[in-house]
C-alpha cells in the first residue's frame, strides 16, 4: 500500500485526490491546507485527515508519497521539506517560479534515493501521445512547422488571486503555455531561439495574451500561443504540424479531434480521420499512474526534475524576450 498526502486542495489538488481513489493499493490518507473551508471540503469529498501545514502532514508516519499541488512560488519550499523527510514526491507544474529556484531544487535532488516528478501532463493526454506516435512512425515525413494554441476561458481563480500576481505566477505562459512547450520540447528536444510577444503591462493582470516563437536544434519552428481571458468561454487546445509528406492537425473542440492528412503515391491528398476522441481516461490519473509505477517498479517517472527544468528554462527565455523585445539564444 502506497500512502499520500496531498498539499493544497485547490483545484489540482481536487483532481489529484480523486485520481488516487481509482488506483489500487494506493491511500490517500490526509490534505494540507491552510483554507479550513477547503479542508472541510476535503472531509466531505474523501473522509481524510486534515491538517493545516505541510510540516504537520510530515509528521505522519503513514505517508509515502507527497502531491504538491500549491501555487508555483510555494514550490521550492515545500519539496525541500518533502524531500529532507525522504518521501515520494509528485510536484505540479511549473518546476519552480524562477531558474534559481528550479536550480536549487535539482541540486538538492542529486542522490535522493526516493522518487520525484512533474506533473507536464500533456504528456499523458491521449491525443497528443497520439500524435506523438505518429511523429515517431514517420507518418507525416520530417516535421519542419508546428503551431498550437490554449486557452479560450475566463481567467483562472486561484488563493488570494494569485494567478494575477505576475511575481508569483508567471503569468500565461509560466502557468498556461508551458504545457505546449513542454509538449513540443517532448517531440522535438533541444530548443536553440526564443522570440515572444505578450501582453503583459499593457492589459490589466486578468487579460493576458502571449505568442511565442521557438526554433529547435533539429531545425523545427513552433509558433506557440496562449490566451489567459475575461470572459467565460470554452476551454479549448489545438496543435498542427506540418512535415515533409503530410500535415496533423488537432483541435480539442472537433468531435474527430485528431485529422492526418498525408501525400498519396501519386502526390494526391487524401485525409484520414480518427473517428473519435481516444481519451479513455483522464490524464492526471495517468500521469499519476505513471508516478505510482516509479515507485513500486524502481524506476524514474516520465517527467523528471531534469525535465522539468529544461521547460522552465525555455518559459522564463520566452518571458525575457517578450520583456526585452530580443530573441533570446540558449
Amino acid at each position: 500500500m502506497i500512502r499520500v498526502g496531498v498539499v493544497g486542495y485547490g483545484t489540482m489538488g481536487q483532481v489529484h485526490s480523486q485520481a488516487y481513489q481509482e488506483i489500487n493499493d494506493v491511500e490517500l490518507v490526509v490534505v494540507a491546507d491552510p483554507d479550513p473551508e477547503q479542508r472541510a471540503q476535503a472531509q466531505r469529498d474523501f473522509g481524510v485527515d486534515v491538517v493545516s501545514n505541510i510540516e504537520e502532514l510530515l509528521q505522519s508516519s503513514q505517508v509515502d508519497l507527497v502531491d504538491i499541488c500549491v501555487p508555483t512560488y510555494l514550490h521550492e519550499t515545500i519539496l525541500t521539506q518533502a524531500v529532507e523527510s525522504k518521501k515520494h514526491i509528485f510536484l505540479e507544474k511549473p518546476l519552480a517560479r524562477t531558474l534559481e529556484e528550479g536550480e536549487r531544487m535539482l541540486k538538492l535532488a542529486e542522490g535522493y534515493e526516493q522518487k520525484i516528478g512533474v506533473g507536464h501532463v500533456v504528456r499523458f493526454t491521449p491525443a497528443y501521445t497520439g500524435i506523438r506516435e505518429s511523429l515517431l512512425q514517420g507518418e507525416i515525413g520530417q516535421a519542419a512547422v508546428a503551431r498550437t494554441f490554449r486557452g479560450g476561458s475566463q481567467f483562472p481563480k486561484g488563493w488570494h488571486d494569485w494567478y494575477a500576481d505576475f511575481d508569483l505566477s508567471g503569468g500565461v505562459i509560466l502557468d498556461l503555455v508551458i504545457h505546449d512547450i513542454d509538449y513540443l520540447r517532448w517531440l522535438f528536444g533541444d530548443v536553440e531561439r526564443v522570440y515572444a510577444k505578450t501582453t503583459h503591462g499593457r492589459t490589466t493582470a486578468h487579460l493576458e495574451w502571449a505568442m511565442i516563437v521557438l526554433r529547435f536544434k533539429n531545425g523545427v519552428i513552433a509558433h506557440v500561443e496562449g490566451s489567459w481571458t475575461n470572459y467565460p468561454g470554452d476551454f479549448y487546445t489545438t496543435v498542427e504540424i506540418a512535415g515533409r509528406d503530410g500535415l496533423i492537425k488537432y483541435d480539442s473542440r472537433n468531435v474527430n479531434p485528431i485529422i492526418t492528412t498525408t501525400l498519396g503515391e501519386t502526390g494526391e491528398r487524401a485525409g484520414v480521420t480518427v473517428p473519435e476522441n481516444p481519451a479513455a481516461k483522464s490524464p492526471y490519473l495517468v500521469e499519476i499512474e505513471d508516478m505510482i509505477g516509479a515507485i513500486r517498479e524502481d524506476r524514474d517517472p516520465l517527467v523528471t526534475l531534469e525535465d522539468a527544468l529544461g521547460t522552465l528554462r525555455v518559459a522564463l527565455a520566452a518571458e525575457e524576450s517578450a520583456r526585452l523585445g530580443q530573441v533570446i539564444t540558449l
